[in-house]
């Protein structure tokens, strides 16, 4: 790294902008760019062949990958120490007796597929448990930190659902803390610290005594050991799980709490009451986020990862009796998972919680109150954290960046940007990662068309925009910026979570050149140049595409409102943009509190899917009909709710931009002379078919209907319960032929007997392209519509 002992921080550069020093204030922000390819890429796959061969080869392959984040790491934190000298408080604190606890996220830690061993679901959208690997060793081999002083804590969203998930397929009791590990005795699945350990024991110097293999039977035989009685022990710990025993957690004051006055944490993080500090000595936090798009909010990394991440969901409540009542978290069963009591928006209604429904007041209105929202739940914990005097350290997983979605539904996309991110300041950290993922635009062209449009910053990427050229509504490109509707980096500062400003160093060894940052640009020093890093990917969420890409909609209603005379716009700024001024922000989610009873039926849905042999089927379909359908229209439920109504909007605009990319061309039956597809968006009415026939079948033909449909599922429950399965091959839930509804059809057309079910739509969805689907009933009953009986009725979903 001569090259980075050459270039002196804050020196004069050139620039695009003219000759500048380097930025110098702020929070430090350190980094190392690295070859993504050389990374984690590929490391699922060569570690099924360790699994199932025990190949020696493969496993030389993983080790060496890790060796080579193990050395980036060095850069970032080298860099770090060289700015803060981090180095000497994480040793005097590791010296006093606290634990340095690596806290990952691993919202769905599903990486190691249980059957075939190779990558599952959750494998793009957690923390790489290579890079807690490297982590580890660098603090062992370069402060001389014995594995027994570390810990690895996470308080993951799925973790108590996959511990009864996996114990039931793998027919004995697999713990969460296992699950983490991603190996009980023969059975694998989960996340993979099990193969952090192998890693580093391998790589342990003969001087070093302490073994870093040592807990992992605990992990397995869920013997909970605190932090002070670990002995030589490399603890994994579920800082979920305070309901067996809640003296695990502690109660602490908020510093100028706004969504909460105290909040009760793992004493792991928090350490324990003054009259026993040895049993809980308190951690040096290490937080270890995963780069990623989220669905609520802007992004999910270091603020995120603690600021809904460390907040337990099996914390037992204090207002109500009996152990299965949370205070954080739903459903109120033995598995908790969404942290659904948290205010995720401003808005938070009052719940019938035997209904999951909202309440309403005398006037009929959603009984509502205004919370500080998602700013103030993630502030507040983290503040919380702040008050007990945690030495907290964050490192980013930005290796492969994930767009598109944050959870284990197989639609996360790997970005290979090949960062690693370290700062101790969380905040300055993510207002840097958020700058780089929505930039598309060199520095001089952005600083330019800020100063002419008046725009609140220069950080700002390319977007499809829709115009209209005749009857037609087509694509061209746009700029826009989500951080001109994003405002947690000033609120988090404000409550001295931390600061927006920062300045960037570090090594990028792609081209052998230092990091530095320009007036908050991120780039590398070539000579004397200064040279941008800019990502080529348009970073959005669909599920928050309004507020990602607030000019992509926007400009479609516009259009849509001139060529139909409709009047989304409007209904748009009405169901949102609460303060009237034209933009609607991330924290303007609607005054009906969706996320408050959206919450409540995901976490019921969880519930039933646990029931039984076929709750996966029936869970499945009561999150579809009541998250996504009957609750958009007043007609379709009995109560005449409407809270999901503005978000349906949404949903059918981002629809329309799906649509938009289709390959073919097709005409719009709705609206003469308008065609859709190959850069052409599809009228309302169209895109709004297509989303409601997508949910309840699939697609909006009879070959298109899928299996996760309501018809699908329904007709799926149907076939196995009363027909032995003969359509779907199996009686089992998990197991369907994909063709197997086409072969129902086809059976029925030809005289074949019906399979005992009915499901209830709105008139006019009896049909696809003018063919009557079996089982389907229209009515207008708003007690039917979308509900399924079977057997006569006798069993109603």
């Amino acid at each position: 790294m001569t090259a980075t002992e050459q270039y002196v921080k804050g020196a004069r550069v050139d620039s695009d902008i003219g000759r500048r020093p380097t930025d110098t204030e702020g929070s430090p922000v350190c980094g190392a760019r690295m070859d993504a390819g050389r990374a984690y890429a590929g490391i699922p796959g060569l570690l099924q062949k360790v699994i199932d061969d025990d190949d020696t080869v493969a496993w030389a392959a993983i080790t060496e990958k890790i060796d080579y984040i193990y050395t980036h790491i060095g850069y970032a934190l080298d860099s770090l120490d060289r700015e803060t000298g981090f180095i000497t408080g994480v040793e005097s604190q590791v010296r006093s007796g606290k634990k340095l606890v690596f806290k990952p996220n691993l919202v769905g830690p599903q990486v190691i597929d249980p059957d075939t061993h190779g990558e599952d679901l959750g494998a793009p959208i957690c923390t790489d448990w290579s890079v807690i690997a490297a982590l580890m060793r660098w603090f062992h081999d370069n402060l001389d930190i014995d594995y027994h002083r570390m810990a690895l804590g996470e308080a993951s969203t799925s973790s108590l659902l996959l511990e009864s998930v996996f114990s039931r397929r793998a027919g004995k009791t697999i713990t969460s803390e296992a699950i983490f590990e991603g190996r009980s005795g023969d059975f694998y699945g989960g996340w993979g610290f099990y193969f952090v350990r192998r890693y580093l024991a391998e790589r342990h110097p003969p001087s070093h005594t302490d073994d870093p293999m040592q807990g992992y039977e605990e992990s397995v035989a869920g013997r909970y050991l605190a932090p002070g009685r670990a002995g030589n022990r490399l603890m994994v710990y579920d800082l979920n799980k305070l309901g067996d025993d809640p003296s695990r957690g502690r109660t602490v004051p908020v510093p100028g709490g706004a969504n909460f006055p105290e909040i009760t944490l793992h004493k792991v993080i928090v350490g324990g009451d003054a009259d026993d500090p040895g049993d809980y000595p308190g951690c040096v936090l290490v937080n270890v986020p995963k780069f990623k798009i989220h669905a609520q909010d802007l992004i999910t990394n270091a603020v995120k990862n603690l600021g809904i991440g460390l907040y337990p969901t099996q914390c037992p409540s204090g207002a109500c009796h009996g152990q299965t009542s949370w205070k954080y978290a739903l459903p109120s069963s033995a598995t908790p998972s969404y942290k659904a009591k948290l205010p995720h928006m401003p808005w938070v209604v009052e719940i019938d919680t035997a209904a999951n429904l909202p309440v309403k007041d005398e006037s009929g209105a959603y009984a509502a109150t205004k919370t500080a929202g998602m700013p103030g739940t993630q502030a507040d914990v983290i503040r919380a954290v702040q008050g007990q005097g945690v030495f907290m350290l964050h490192v980013s997983d930005a290796i492969d960046m994930i767009n598109l979605n944050h959870n284990a539904e197989g639609i996360a996309v790997r970005v290979p940007e090949g960062y690693i991110w370290a700062s101790l300041d969380c905040v300055a950290l993510d207002h840097l990662c958020s700058r780089y993922c929505f930039k598309t635009v060199p520095m001089a062209e952005g600083l330019r068309l800020k100063e002419e449009n008046g725009w609140t910053t220069e950080f700002v990427h390319h977007v499809p925009v829709a115009k209209l050229e005749g009857r037609t509504i087509v694509t061209a490109e746009g700029l826009d910026s989500p951080l001109f509707r994003y405002n947690l980096y000033r609120y988090a500062e404000e409550r001295g979570v931390g600061r927006q400003q920062y300045y960037v160093t570090g090594w990028d060894s792609t081209t052998r050149t230092p990091l530095a940052s320009l007036a908050g640009h991120p780039g590398r020093i070539e000579g004397a140049a200064f040279v941008e890093l800019m990502t080529t990917t348009m970073y959005y969420n669909p599920s928050c595409m309004l507020w990602d890409m607030q000019k992509t909609l926007l400009s479609y209603a516009e259009a849509h409102d001139s060529l139909t005379g409709s009047s989304l716009v409007e209904q748009f700024m009405e169901g949102f943009d609460e303060n009237r001024d034209g933009v609607i922000d991330y924290d303007e989610n609607g005054q009906k509190g969706f996320w408050t009873p959206g919450f409540s039926i995901l976490s019921h849905g969880l519930d039933l899917q646990m029931a039984g042999d076929y709750g996966m089927l029936e869970g499945n379909f009561y999150v579809t009909a009541n998250f996504s359908l009957k609750h958009t229209d007043p007609r379709w439920n009995p109560q005449g709710h409407d809270f999901a109504r503005e978000y349906m909007l949404v949903w059918i605009a981002t629809q329309a931009y799906e649509m938009s990319k289709a390959e073919t061309v097709s005409d719009d039956p709705f609206v003469p002379g308008m065609k859709w597809g190959k850069g052409m968006w599809p009228g309302w009415q169209l895109a709004t078919r297509h989303l409601l026939s997508g949910f309840v079948y699939g697609g909006v033909s009879p070959d298109r209907v899928g299996p996760g449909s309501l018809y699908g599922t329904a007709f799926r429950y149907a076939d196995k319960t009363q027909n032995n399965g003969a359509y779907t091959g199996s009686v089992d839930q998990a197991a369907s032929d994909p063709h197997a509804v086409g072969a129902y059809f086809e059976a029925v057309s030809n005289g074949a007997k019906p399979l005992d079910f009915i499901l209830y739509v709105p008139a006019g969805f009896g049909n696809l392209e003018n063919a009557k689907i079996p089982n389907v009933e229209e009515t207008d009953e708003p007690g039917r519509i979308f509900t399924a009986h079977f057997a006569r009725g006798r069993e109603v979903w």
